[in-house]
């Protein structure tokens, strides 16, 4: 490892500053996810844009201010996160700048710099690669999540199945119905993840457990925190 750093030019290195950092998060993302332990801290809202600091021996500081009608996807799912009660699992809508996006952009730009650079002499020319290997990357995350999502609600999901089941908040869901959030949730043998709303005073917060109360509209649950409920976990 030590001798193939040392081969490697400045520009090469400069790559490397941004693939390794992108590559290890973009994994344990993955794993975590697929594992159901993923969190996501982001909170979607209408006049705030998303903060995402990622320290691992590079800091990357991705500041995106977007209305959230736009279609900003923060968990990578491929449904934007709108604050829209009915904004659900039936939208259509292209989210590129999902979480996994940009980290799929730094990780397969840097490692195409990396090959770009030592194959030809132009630095320009390396970024561009680097740049053209990232927006490609960038596109079929955004593809990718985009069919598995209407896969999912292509299926024969009945919300009102899920009615008396516990769930784990993912984003936060802001207080008394005034914008949507997601839960992870385990129902009609599946694992999914669906928009809801709260008639709560105060936010349910990510990682908080809730029940599912009802449906507030066919793409929508209505939940409240668990303790509150006072009904046993599914």
């Amino acid at each position: 490892m030590a001798l193939w750093w040392e081969s490697l030019s400045q520009i090469q290195r400069a790559f490397a500053y941004v693939a390794f950092p992108a590559t290890i998060i973009l994994i344990l993302q993955t794993l975590l996810v697929l594992f159901g332990l993923g969190e996501n801290d982001a909170d979607s809202s209408a006049d705030a844009g998303a903060d995402v600091d990622v320290d691992v021996d590079v800091d990357v500081d991705i500041d995106v201010d977007v209305d959230a009608a736009a279609g900003l996807d923060l968990d990578g799912d491929g449904i934007p996160d709108s604050v829209d009660a009915d904004a659900g699992a039936g939208s259509s809508g292209l989210a590129l700048f999902s979480l996994r996006g940009i980290l799929a952009f730094f990780a397969v730009g840097g490692w195409a710099g990396i090959a770009a650079a030592g194959l030809i002499d132009s630095a320009f020319l390396a970024v561009v690669c680097a740049f053209i290997a990232g927006a490609v990357a960038l596109y079929a995350v955004a593809l990718l999540f985009k069919y598995t999502a209407r896969l999912q609600s292509a299926g024969n999901l009945n919300l009102r199945n899920a009615v008396g089941k516990t769930a784990t908040v993912y984003i936060t869901i802001p207080a008394s119905r005034n914008g949507a959030g997601k839960v992870h949730i385990v129902f009609q043998e599946r694992y999914s993840e669906l928009s809801a709303v709260t008639d709560e005073e105060t936010p349910l917060r990510t990682g908080t457990l809730v029940e599912i109360v009802g449906v507030a509209d066919e793409n929508t649950l209505l939940v409240a925190q668990a303790e509150e409920v006072g009904s046993g976990i599914n």
